[in-house]
């Protein structure tokens, strides 16, 4: 019906060449098996036409990713990113490439950029710009003006938890342990709408906005510090006694593991570990779900490299009893001071404990 649409220029030679447009078909598929083969998201093997997905190509069809946003994160991500240089990697995916500035927006970007936390190094104007204004705004619960920015930061905040989930798990299949970490709090941040630097119970929704600020001026005691804490202390802690009783529950509600472990090495470069798992929090259906998701990380003595990781799924059933793991990572050589096991939530921001493994004491195996 309408051959130019399809990039066909000659349309009555093609299709005396080529009737059913077969070849122009095979064109098609080559040239995007080609594409996604340039961006690491397929193998292709262009004698016999096989096409073989990759590691990256399975979290872009996971998350709903472009290519073209795929190929800027391979080039793009680094082990060790800060927060400025994470948002503004995010701001200029290919999601956001029809996202413009309008002159009516400039003046109240440059308001909005005044107040979010992280800075932006990019002028208003900048579309880049716009989308990490907005999307900080958006954790921020700041209030817009513009129904356009509105419809704008709708689309740009549904757009981060994927984005967000598909840099972490890039993260964590190069074995980067900082970024794996800062993408899942991000990840968290977009979804609880809540800045880490904020108070943890700031999570649940009925916590008042006047007893979390109380709390977050508090900031000389520390968040591991508020599991000691009885009612009355957090309730005089806020200056509302009535809140103390809530506050006690939300605490003890709140995700929390205890580990302990068991290590044996089987050879000189494999070490066998036994992770105990011990649930140290109350497990509430209409809040937690019927399962709760952690993941447990091994890192090397700088805590730059994933040695080993798995999750940890933790049932409604089995929220009062005790849970191990057996898993095995290598020992580095020279032989390293210590490892480091982190069990973080994949869903709540300051959910994460951590035990060290010391080596001082282990004798391996003798060489062959």
């Amino acid at each position: 019906q309408n051959p130019s649409l399809y990039g066909i220029v000659n349309p009555e030679k093609t299709l005396k060449d080529d009737p059913t447009l077969k070849r122009r078909r095979l064109d098609l598929a080559h040239t995007a098996a080609c594409l996604l083969e340039k961006s690491h998201l397929i193998r292709y093997d262009r004698k016999s036409g096989a096409l073989q997905s990759s590691p990256l190509g399975r979290i872009s069809s996971q998350y709903y990713i472009s290519h073209t946003s795929m190929a800027l994160y391979s080039r793009h991500l680094r082990p060790n990113m800060t927060d400025i240089e994470l948002l503004r990697l995010f701001s200029l995916s290919g999601e956001f490439t029809h996202i413009t500035v309008r002159e009516e927006e400039k003046l109240e970007l440059a308001k909005l950029a005044s107040k979010v936390p992280i800075p932006v190094k990019e002028s208003p104007g900048e579309p880049s710009a716009k989308v990490n204004i907005l999307l900080q705004a958006y954790i921020s619960r700041l209030k817009l003006d513009g129904f356009a920015l509105i419809s704008d930061m709708a689309f740009i905040q549904q757009s981060a938890a994927r984005i967000m989930r598909c840099l972490f798990e890039i993260a964590m299949r190069r074995n980067w342990s900082g970024l794996t970490k800062l993408t899942l709090s991000f990840a968290n941040m977009v979804a609880h709408r809540v800045w880490k630097s904020q108070s943890p119970l700031r999570q649940f929704n009925n916590v008042p906005e006047v007893v979390a600020r109380k709390l977050e001026r508090k900031s000389d005691i520390e968040w591991s510090r508020y599991f000691d804490l009885t009612p009355s202390d957090l309730g005089e802690l806020v200056g509302v006694p009535k809140m103390g009783r809530t506050l006690h529950k939300l605490v003890h509600q709140f995700p929390k593991l205890e580990l302990s472990a068991h290590i044996q090495p089987i050879t000189r470069s494999m070490l066998r570990v036994e992770l105990s798992l011990v649930p140290d929090f109350q497990f509430d259906i209409k809040l937690h779900g019927y399962v709760q998701i952690f993941r447990v990380i091994v890192e090397d003595v700088n805590g730059e490299t994933i040695l080993h990781q798995e999750e940890f799924m933790l049932k409604s059933s089995g929220a009062e009893e005790e849970h191990s793991i057996l898993f095995t990572v290598p020992i580095l050589d020279p032989l390293p001071p210590t490892y480091f096991i982190r069990v973080i939530s994949d869903r709540w921001l300051h959910s994460d404990a951590v035990l060290p493994i010391s080596f001082n004491h282990m004798i391996l195996p003798p060489k062959f």
